[in-house]
């Protein structure tokens, strides 16, 4: 197989990375290969463990279509192109995996080597890990990134296995040990999968990280929409969260039997979920201010329970959170937490 540094004809390697921004980067910089996106938001709705790439694609597939209001069809064939574009790995002498540090990326590179172990093919294959966001890369940095390019490790495919199983597991518990564990062959996997633990409700108030942050940024101030995104994303050192997957949170506590925040005149435009009437414009929606209601204060002070209050439920991976099994996670002590 010839070495990281050594010139390939573009027929003859196969990149595979995070989405649409990263492919524009990588042919903006001229890097040789076919380019193949994995476009799967895996840190939102349901990714249990299946007995083949195809079956989970189906879940996701018909996940997304719900969730986002797309057409199944289309959404269907996406996945199945991707799938059949991978399956023909083969016909590489290299692969290329391009990823970034965040969560997003992290699950995908689990879910991406775990499937290549499966297939056993260990031989001819790359791993670019960036540590900032290939989407703002210019092409001098992508050049860079790509003269970096290592021989994915065996050490890297076992912890890529275990991962992904904690992962798509009923339960956090392997998830939460691989978190401890430090993850070293994959340097930025184990402050993702923390992250990731975060997403699940806490003890005493049942919010996820990400619905606290929202939460208190509404204490002093009425910001829209927008601008809450805004603050609570950068709360996070590597930011995942797009807007769809906030603004589908966000409706979560705008539109539950007992409403967090109000401001909010209609659904999210991204999402198809809670909510009722016509969907609004993308503008309307952004610059809604929102503020708490008491309900919102009453869960925020620690003096209710959204999960209780709402039986609100999610998915973190193979994980239904969901009021017949509410799985906690105590962020302070980084425990999980058993709910009576």
């Amino acid at each position: 197989m010839p070495s990281p540094d050594a010139p390939a004809r573009p027929d003859d390697v196969l990149i595979i990375t995070n989405g649409d921004s990263a492919v524009a980067r990588l042919e903006e910089a001229q890097i040789a290969g076919a380019i193949l996106p994995w476009r799967d938001v895996l840190h939102d709705g349901p990714a249990p463990a299946t007995d083949s790439l195809e079956q989970l694609s189906e879940i996701r597939a018909a996940f997304i279509s719900a969730d986002l209001g797309l057409p199944a069809g289309e959404i269907a064939t996406e996945f199945a192109s991707r799938d059949a574009a991978v399956r023909g790995h083969a016909g590489f002498a290299r692969v290329e995996i391009w990823l970034e540090h965040d969560l997003y990326d992290q699950l995908q590179l689990i879910q991406i080597l775990d499937f290549f172990r499966a297939e056993d093919r260990t031989e001819g294959l790359y791993l670019v890990q960036a540590d900032d966001y290939l989407g703002h890369q210019g092409p001098d940095a992508m050049r860079r990134l790509a003269g970096r390019a290592a021989p994915v490790t065996a050490e890297q495919f076992a912890l890529a296995g275990r991962a992904w199983k904690a992962f798509t597991a009923p339960t956090p518990h392997a998830l939460a040990r691989l978190a401890d564990d430090g993850a070293d062959a994959l340097p930025h996997l184990a402050p993702a999968l923390r992250r990731l633990l975060a997403e699940l409700p806490d003890p005493i108030r049942g919010l996820t990280l990400t619905e606290e942050r929202a939460l208190a940024g509404l204490v002093d101030d009425e910001p829209t929409t927008g601008e809450l995104f805004r603050h609570v994303t950068e709360q996070d050192e590597a930011q995942f969260l797009g807007d769809a997957s906030f603004f589908r949170r966000l409706d979560g506590l705008a539109f539950a039997d007992e409403p967090l925040i109000e401001g909010l005149p209609g659904p999210s435009p991204l999402y198809c979920g809670l909510g009722s009437g016509p969907k609004l414009g993308y503008a309307d929606y952004a610059r809604a201010r929102l503020k708490l209601t008491p309900a919102g204060r009453g869960v925020l002070s620690g003096r209710l329970d959204h999960r209780v209050l709402n039986r609100a439920d999610h998915w973190v991976g193979g994980v239904h959170v969901s009021p017949a099994a509410l799985i906690r996670y105590d962020r302070a002590h980084g425990q999980l937490v058993a709910q009576d």
